[in-house]
């Protein structure tokens, strides 16, 4: 076993004795099993001296624990400088252990005959916060030395993935990823893998596996990997811990050395469907802003593809053949934060990697920082974020200096920031410095005349996807689709279709292939927007009787100037009950 040195701890046991002194109006001091005092109350070290009398605390080793309630005159004073005249008047010692080895003693001492009387008429409750201070001493030291431990274990399995030139990661019971090589980190450097969870880097249902604690050894298509992916579950008494993951890819689709017309292909603005008014102003808008290096905040409901216009602004930039980086704010820990945006040196925490590790501006370099969700960083982020925009350098955690960046932001959120400034929960200066160029994405109710279009689009994906030979909807449905308000935007439209394509078994999508509460939605929104209708026709024709009068000639009248027949208005009056 590593020999456990009392010295490591001097501070930490400084600060008990000195708090128990000051509680207690005694003295104390703690003494390795080398008999060097390692800590002393100033009094104790002024009347007794750093000089230590080896075999009373020996003695003590030997014995565990002692009472010297006549100092100088007993047994182990023998040999003492103070034989026959201590300056101590009692004195309880207990012997400090770890792992049932001594390492060290504590004292407990009075100089005065009040302290002597005192212990000696209370000596169980002396004894046993004697007995708490060494029980707190043994756990101080344990709780170290397991720290070191994990520490250890850490570097060594950091550095066995480090050797490795295969894409491997370690992620524990929930999925995160707890340790990742370079080769892993190149692999998903579109994203980051600090605190990232493998549910947003793999497929559903490979990562529905691993979690299951299955061992898996199967090919892996989808847009960011193309290759093996092998698994290897983790237990311990017969629980899933975690897991080793290990990807062999064959071509890295997410990866930032992508070619530029393999890029532009997947996210240019032509992804962003649709022709109405609303859609054409904001393509302009992204074509004129793009060549500018200036900041952007993209605003809009969820799911309206704020991240779709943070990508087609940087593969219209001259920005597009470097690295578009996406960071989700809400997904990371706030204590991840630091590290994750600016990088650390070796060094900088506990479990911090040989070498450090660069953050995600590093890794934008010349490209785009794309910062989703931004209304949920932590505020001493944002501080740290405003002073990145004003200088253009950043410092790694623990690190010393500065190191230039050149990366454009975009920032994006559904959250109101102004209000969020008002309430001070989002800085105003970093505010302004984000709404440079302000983008606001339409909701789907803002541009219904995309909808056939978007419904469309998803149908062929979703179709194809699915093995399906579905080509259209009916004509209910596409009123049904018109009328509703889509809440949940184009996110929703398109959940609703991969819904529907699943259901339907016909090659057109009908109505009752559509979610009860979708349909149960599109009925009240119907009746709402009847009411309205009835409520507008009943002031419309109130109004033209109470100006021609409400006699027959005045209804003739009104009638005309309503363009209705006499006949028809008869019968809105009574419909409408007037």
């Amino acid at each position: 076993m590593k020999l456990i040195l009392l010295e490591e701890f001097r501070s930490d046991l400084q600060n008990m004795i000195e708090g128990i002194s000051n509680s207690l109006n005694l003295e104390a001091a703690v003494f390795d099993s080398q008999n060097h005092i390692i800590a002393s109350t100033p009094t104790y070290l002024d009347r007794k001296g750093s000089a230590v009398h080896a075999p009373s605390i020996e003695e003590v080793i030997i014995n565990g624990n002692i009472l010297v309630n006549k100092p100088g005159y007993m047994k182990s004073c023998i040999g003492c400088r103070f034989k026959g005249n201590c300056p101590a008047t009692i004195e309880i010692l207990n012997c400090i252990k770890y792992d049932n080895k001594p390492v060290g003693v504590i004292t407990l001492t009075s100089f005065t005959k009040n302290g002597h009387n005192r212990i000696t008429q209370n000596l169980h409750v002396y004894v046993n916060i004697v007995n708490q201070m060494t029980e707190f001493i043994s756990n101080l030291i344990s709780s170290k030395y397991k720290s070191n431990q994990v520490d250890r274990f850490r570097k060594i399995l950091q550095g066995i993935l480090n050797i490795s030139d295969k894409c491997l990661l370690v992620v524990d019971k929930n999925g995160f990823v707890n340790f990742s090589n370079p080769a892993a980190e190149k692999l998903f450097s579109f994203c980051g893998l600090y605190s990232q969870s493998i549910h947003r880097l793999l497929p559903e249902p490979v990562y529905k596996k691993i979690m299951s604690g299955k061992s898996i050894d199967e090919i892996l298509r989808n847009q960011k990997i193309n290759g093996k992916i092998t698994s290897f579950p983790l237990f311990e008494n017969d629980e899933f811990q975690g897991a080793v993951i290990q990807i062999t890819p064959n071509s890295l689709t997410g990866n930032t050395q992508l070619s530029h017309e393999n890029r532009k292909q997947k996210s240019s603005i032509d992804d962003i469907k649709g022709t109405s008014p609303a859609i054409a102003l904001l393509k302009n808008k992204i074509k004129k802003i793009a060549k500018s290096s200036s900041t952007v905040l993209i605003t809009g409901e969820t799911g309206t593809g704020k991240g779709l216009a943070a990508k087609a602004i940087h593969h219209e930039s001259i920005r597009r053949s470097f690295p578009f980086i996406l960071i989700n704010c809400a997904s990371i820990p706030e204590t991840l934060f630091e590290s994750e945006l600016f990088g650390y040196e070796e060094g900088a925490f506990t479990g911090a990697k040989k070498g450090g590790k660069p953050g995600q501006f590093e890794l934008a370099q010349n490209g785009t920082l794309f910062l989703d969700e931004i209304g949920e960083m932590p505020l001493h982020v944002q501080a740290k974020l405003l002073k990145v925009l004003q200088d253009h350098t950043i410092e790694r955690v623990g690190g010393t200096s500065s190191i230039p960046i050149d990366v454009r932001i975009i920032a994006a959120t559904n959250k109101n920031l102004v209000k969020m400034v008002k309430e001070q929960k989002f800085r105003e200066d970093l505010y302004y410095r984000l709404n440079v160029i302000p983008i606001e994405i339409p909701s789907l109710a803002d541009r219904i005349g995309d909808i056939e279009e978007l419904a469309h689009e998803f149908l062929k994906k979703y179709s194809d996807k699915l093995h399906k030979n579905i080509d259209g909807f009916s004509k209910d449905v596409l009123h049904l689709f018109y009328q509703y308000n889509w809440p949940g935007n184009i996110r929703e439209l398109e959940n609703v279709i991969e819904y529907v394509v699943n259901i339907e078994e016909k090659n057109k999508i009908r109505l009752s292939s559509l979610p009860e509460k979708f349909g149960n939605s599109v009925v009240n929104n119907t009746s709402l927007i009847q009411n309205k209708k009835d409520n507008m026709e009943l002031e419309a024709i109130r109004s033209a009787l109470n100006k021609y009068g409400w006699d027959v000639k005045g209804k003739t009248l009104a009638a005309e100037e309503l363009g209705i027949g006499l006949r028809t208005l008869y019968r809105k009056i009574q419909k409408l009950q007037i």
